[in-house]
């Protein structure tokens, strides 16, 4: 059987570069496709979720790769928060009796500006919850207000809840490890700007390392 581990981070793809060049764990979109796109034709897809969140429009665009499909199968293992918890509402899906599902409002960072930009935000984040909300509601089954609501309060779910409350279809019989806390992004905008700055510089030292090499062939040493 294929599988897929949703650990870390879900992160765009333009950043998935950087996670792996600090031996981050991360999940982008295009992990998701190359899985579905490698996996053997009538073999199902098991997607194994241990994740904190991030950006919610990875974590969309993964929904939308695993949404309604037969071949695919969701494992909840320790923890489906934010919008890891978008992602494990795809499909069918099972949670360990030692997972927990936590939902919560959409948030910026890194935001600028008058009031006029804050009220756009505050829109746009409005607009965001709503969206999310959807997928709640249509694997649980309840309005959308009523998750609203939920997340406006920042819910943990038990194995135990999420079955009663219809976010899990049932609970996994093998043990698996907890994670109890859930972490911002471990890629700031600092972090990002320095290893640009350092992948810029290991290029400018092999370029000036070739020309050195290139040099000393001219002169035949």
């Amino acid at each position: 059987m294929a599988r897929i581990d949703v650990r870390g981070d879900i992160i765009g793809n333009e950043d998935k570069w950087i996670y792996d060049y600090l031996e981050w764990d991360a999940t982008c979109p295009n992990d998701i496709r190359r899985a579905l796109n490698d996996k053997p034709d009538g073999e199902r897809l098991t997607v194994s979720i241990n994740s904190g969140g991030g950006s919610v429009m990875a974590g969309q665009e993964i929904y939308s790769l695993l949404h309604g499909r037969e071949d695919v199968e969701i494992e909840i293992q320790s923890l489906a928060g934010s919008a890891a918890a978008v992602v494990a509402m795809a499909n069918k899906n099972k949670i360990s009796p030692v997972a927990v599902i936590m939902i919560h409002n959409a948030s910026v960072s890194g935001a600028s500006g008058d009031y006029h930009d804050m009220q756009k935000n505050a829109e746009m984040l409005r607009q965001i919850n709503s969206a999310l909300a959807s997928a709640f509601a249509r694997k649980t089954g309840k309005t959308e207000d009523e998750i609203l609501k939920l997340m406006d309060r920042e819910t943990w779910i038990t194995a135990n809840q999420a079955i009663e409350m219809g976010f899990a279809d049932e609970i996994m019989q093998e043990n698996a490890s907890y994670t109890n806390a859930v972490t911002g992004m471990r890629l700031t905008d600092d972090i990002r700007r320095r290893v640009l700055s350092e992948k810029e510089e290991a290029g400018k030292q092999e370029i000036r390392k070739k020309n050195i090499l290139d040099d000393l062939d001219s002169f035949g040493v």
